[in-house]
């Protein structure tokens, strides 16, 4: 009786498991679901008139430029340290010229031309102290026309489209178990709207650059076939004439432009272009392309122009290139911390936890490692004759550089 009752359980409870089994596997679905929610910006507050204020301590300087009187040492997304220069190779902190969203700038005689947020700026410099919006072209970086991706489309009266938070649900649907929806999603982020870009954000769309180039700055142009345009302000007005130059194909969107030792450097997000500058023409010269945005770039006059890239991957690369062999790397070093590059006599100077100096003068290593200065220090520099500029969190450090191998404090 006992063995019969066990056998009946047994056989009870395997038939429980078969239907148990029957019942989670009659439907099974894998579902991978994705909602982007689009974030807005508020920028009511951000395209406003800049304020001067009290100088105030430099968080992370990147870019340092001039004119007669004074250095101007842009920190990004806050605005523009102001320093009045010295007759003794000093500078005196003046003002702060506060300009929200703030990503690049130059100045060209009295006239500092910049972006906030989208909008092209033309400010008064003469005095600093006093400083004044002589124009704003309204929304000027949105209207890349060659690159959607470097737009912030405007939904209204200062609202823009800035990106995106998306959502993902993923797993196993069954009909005891279906998936889930974005309702409860929808009531969270129907209408994402933030006053200031998100960290996330801060490297995303609008980026632009400006550039001096013999004592005109110029920017982005709208169109692919006229990728520079000359900023100027002429007769009261702010003039704004697009330049043809063969930039030929190159990746969006653009990062940065730079100009130094005659050659033009168009960055975007992975390629560089370079362009010597002929006259009034800029002939194409070499292009560069390893994945990474490069962080900076500088001429080597050797052979033809060759060029000396401070990479995304922390390391420093010369490297050469023509239509037949492509690209030559001849060296690649660790850069140490570097932030920016300037050549002195074909010696490249790498700024940044320090002053490293490296030799392109070596016929069997062109990138060598030749002098290393731990007492200096900052995040970019300027070059003035035999003196170096650098500016960092406590202001800016002036250095004598007649002689690389002994660089003292001025």
């Amino acid at each position: 009786m006992i063995k019969k009752t066990l056998y009946t359980a047994l056989i009870f409870s395997l038939l429980s498991c078969e239907d148990q089994y029957t019942e989670i596997h009659r439907y099974t679905k894998q579902f991978h679901l994705t909602k982007d929610y689009p974030i807005y910006l508020d920028a009511s507050e951000i395209l406003i008139d800049i304020q001067v204020t009290n100088p105030i301590q430099s968080n992370k300087p990147f870019k340092i430029v001039a004119n007669h009187s004074y250095y101007f040492v842009g920190e990004k997304m806050k605005g523009i340290h102001v320093f009045k220069k010295n007759d003794d190779y000093q500078a005196t902190p003046l003002c702060f010229i506060k300009c929200n969203h703030l990503k690049s700038f130059d100045v060209a005689d009295n006239i500092l031309y910049c972006n906030n947020f989208v909008d092209l700026l033309a400010i008064d410099v003469e005095h600093p102290l006093q400083a004044k919006i002589l124009q704003r072209e309204r929304e000027y970086f949105n209207n890349h026309a060659y690159d959607n991706s470097l737009k912030a489309p405007s939904i209204g009266n200062h609202i823009y489209l800035i990106g995106y938070k998306q959502i993902v649900l993923y797993g196993v649907e069954t009909e005891t178990n279906p998936a889930p929806n974005f309702s409860e999603y929808d009531k969270l982020y129907s209408n994402i709207m933030v006053k200031e870009i998100p960290d996330t954000l801060q490297t995303a769309k609008p980026y632009v650059g400006f550039v001096n180039i013999e004592n005109k700055v110029f920017t982005l142009g709208t169109t692919f076939y006229f990728p520079l345009a000359l900023c100027s302000f002429d007769s009261g007005k702010l003039q704004i004439t697009e330049s043809e130059i063969n930039a030929g194909y190159y990746s969006s969107p653009v990062s940065d432009l730079q100009y130094k030792g005659n050659v033009l450097y168009i960055i975007s997000t992975n390629t560089a272009l370079g362009f010597i500058r002929d006259n009034e023409a800029f002939i194409p010269n070499n292009y560069f392309s390893n994945g990474y945005i490069p962080f900076d770039m500088v001429a080597i006059k050797k052979f033809q122009y060759s060029h000396a890239v401070l990479s995304g991957r922390a390391t420093i690369e010369t490297f050469t290139y023509d239509y037949i062999r492509g690209y030559t790397y001849e060296s690649i070093l660790p850069s140490l911390g570097a932030a920016c590059l300037l050549n002195v006599n074909d010696y490249i100077l790498a700024l940044g936890k320090q002053l490293t100096i490296y030799s392109t003068h070596l016929q069997n290593n062109p990138l060598e490692t030749m002098m290393q200065y731990s007492n200096i220090s900052g995040n970019s520099m300027l070059q003035d004759g035999n003196t170096l500029i650098v500016a960092g969190v406590e202001g800016l450090s002036f250095y004598d550089i007649s002689n690389l191998w002994n660089i003292k404090k001025r």
